[in-house]
């Protein structure tokens, strides 16, 4: 959920974010990692910047942070964060494919067949390249056009179509043993999907609705 390079609107966060004044009287404190719009409506709200590692009402921060600091911390009742805590178990691509596939499983053994049907809402996903021989394996059985993502970038960056597996052959060289390693190079992860050809569009264009 790093956001640095997103624009929010000024009227949607700030209809959003506490008052100027808590309830007791005293001013809100904030904290943040960031110098665009976020920092520009907080500041807009009347709040105090404050650089205490504790004292703080609100802290708009990086991934980084929340992964370093926030994980092992406690918060005050007061206290809010932009983040989940360990939100990377629903936010990084392969680890939110493991978490679904997961819970499926588990309603599935529980019996709950119905509410288990209601989890294919996502294409056929693998893990690569842990899950290389079971993609190859559904990928000659079905074919057609295949996606394939970096499971942590962002903004498209890394993405690629392909609908044969030679074309990702220089992708998997990058794993395999060569003369005089001791050994193999470990491949850039990805997640393969299958492509879906009819994507639901809002002026044309692909989105996502992230409600967590």
């Amino acid at each position: 959920m790093d956001r640095s390079n997103s624009k929010p609107s000024r009227s949607s966060l700030l209809s959003t974010l506490p008052p100027k004044v808590p309830a007791a009287g005293r001013q809100i404190k904030f904290r943040c990692s960031f110098s665009n719009t976020i920092y520009d409506v907080l500041c807009a709200k009347g709040w105090v910047e404050t650089d205490s590692d504790t004292d703080w009402d609100v802290q708009w921060a990086d991934r980084e942070w929340v992964y370093e600091v926030f994980d092992q911390m406690h918060l005050e009742s007061h206290q809010r964060l932009n983040h989940f805590r360990n939100g990377k178990e629903i936010c990084r691509k392969d680890l939110l494919v493991k978490n679904l596939k997961k819970r499926k499983r588990q309603l599935e053994k529980e019996g709950s067949y119905e509410e288990a049907m209601n989890y294919d809402f996502f294409p056929i996903t693998f893990n690569l390249p842990r899950e290389y021989a079971l993609f190859v394996e559904e990928f000659k059985r079905q074919g057609g056009l295949w996606i394939m993502k970096p499971i942590g970038s962002a903004q498209g960056k890394g993405i690629f179509l392909f609908s044969k597996l030679s074309e990702i052959s220089e992708w998997r060289s990058d794993y395999r043993f060569t003369p005089g390693q001791t050994q193999a190079k470990e491949a850039e992860a990805y997640v393969v999907q299958r492509y879906i050809n009819n994507p639901y569009l809002v002026g044309g264009k692909k989105f996502d609705l992230r409600l967590y």
